[in-house]
């Protein structure tokens, strides 16, 4: 991609953006549907300003957006806070997840008549994506205890659907037909992958996280601290790159360190970083419209029905029977699982991996299938 067509595409996309955000306000819709409608119009299915080549390029989007979103995301889990909800979050957090996966599990399997293919699907299923969801909460400036669960919530449910996927992604492929032995220990260094990722990603971005707080400290200069901040976001998603683990992991973990550790100083940070980042926010959710394929689509219209219905379901179902144990506020019970309902970034990510392990066992229709889905 050159750089005069790459400074083409991002100047086009902003405007068209703003101009389908305004639609999208006039029907009392949230902004993020007007740029996906954008980035649907200059993508391939429609004016073709954008081709699928030209859209993997541009990666590094999704994983600066998410690192941001992840950064934001734990800059929300303030100990004093999660101290109030208790035990509340990780019962919501496993019932939401645990019965999404079985609920998509089980009717996708019936859809496809396949088991293994069932199991793939219900773990893509499991994740939630923070970063509509978290531009919808700062578009309206909601504030509340659903709010403060919904974060904490977030934060939990990409870890717990990282494991729920490592265990049962390689399990599938054993049943698909893939080599017993080295599908078994796939499994085994897949485990032993995940734990390692996660702890990676935690003990790094809280290192990172309290080094940027110590220095920030010292900063009285606005303009500094947005140097120092975007710069260290940016170390962190060559990081997340390089060590192969997870961008909204690793900054999460730094937003909560900083949040917890200093209110204050990690508030300038927060504060500076959400007044530079909406244009990324923007380019993110135009590159996911422009990966929108019509065709295909349609081709798996029945199937994908089922997963946006059984997932739907599953979340809200999940949400209101975790939040009834737990004994959320009356609010949390009703409106949660309304939330969760955005899927992208992380559940993109397991599903290029999930299609990747189809491919190598010979299964390219339905390697196919997956991304579609998605």
């Amino acid at each position: 991609m050159t750089s005069e067509f790459l400074l083409l595409f991002f100047g086009t996309s902003i405007l068209l953006s703003l101009i389908c955000s305004q639609g999208a306000t006039l029907i009392r819709s949230p902004l993020i549907v007007g740029y996906i409608i954008a980035g649907a119009l200059l993508g391939p299915a429609i004016f073709h300003m954008i081709n699928e080549q030209q859209v993997t390029s541009l990666n590094i989007i999704n994983t600066l957006t998410l690192s941001l979103i992840g950064f934001g995301v734990g800059g929300e889990l303030k100990i004093k806070e999660l101290k109030k909800l208790g035990k509340t979050i990780f019962v919501i957090v496993i019932f939401e997840a645990t019965i999404t996966f079985l609920l998509v599990g089980i009717c996708t399997a019936i859809v496809l008549k396949s088991i293994p293919l069932g199991m793939i699907y219900g773990a893509l299923a499991s994740a939630t994506a923070p970063a509509g969801t978290v531009d919808v909460i700062r578009q309206y400036k909601a504030k509340g205890n659903l709010t403060t669960t919904l974060y904490a919530v977030m934060g939990l449910d990409d870890i717990y659907a990282l494991l729920i996927f490592t265990i049962a992604t390689p399990l599938a492929i054993i049943f698909l037909g893939g080599s017993k032995t080295a599908a078994e220990m796939t499994m085994i260094a897949a485990l032993g992958h995940a734990g390692l990722e996660i702890l990676m990603a935690i003990g790094i971005g809280s290192v990172v996280g309290f080094i940027m707080v110590k220095i920030v400290e010292r900063m009285h200069d606005r303009v500094s601290v947005l140097f120092l901040s975007l710069g260290i976001i940016l170390v962190n998603c060559g990081l997340s790159e390089v060590l192969k683990i997870s961008p909204i992991l690793l900054n999460m973990s730094a937003g909560i360190v900083a949040v917890n550790y200093n209110t204050i100083i990690a508030g300038k940070i927060f504060n500076v970083l959400g007044n530079w980042s909406p244009p990324i926010y923007v380019w993110f959710f135009v590159l996911v419209g422009t990966s929108l394929d019509f065709n295909l689509i349609i081709n798996y219209a029945f199937l994908i029905i089922v997963y946006i219905m059984a997932r739907s379901f599953g979340k809200w179902s999940g949400a209101f029977i975790g939040a009834k144990v737990g004994k959320a506020p009356e609010k949390t019970k009703k409106y949660l699982g309304l939330t969760l309902l955005s899927q992208a970034g992380v559940a993109i990510g397991l599903a290029l991996a999930a299609s990747k392990s189809l491919e190598q066992v010979g299964m390219h229709h339905e390697s196919i299938q997956v991304m579609s889905v998605m």
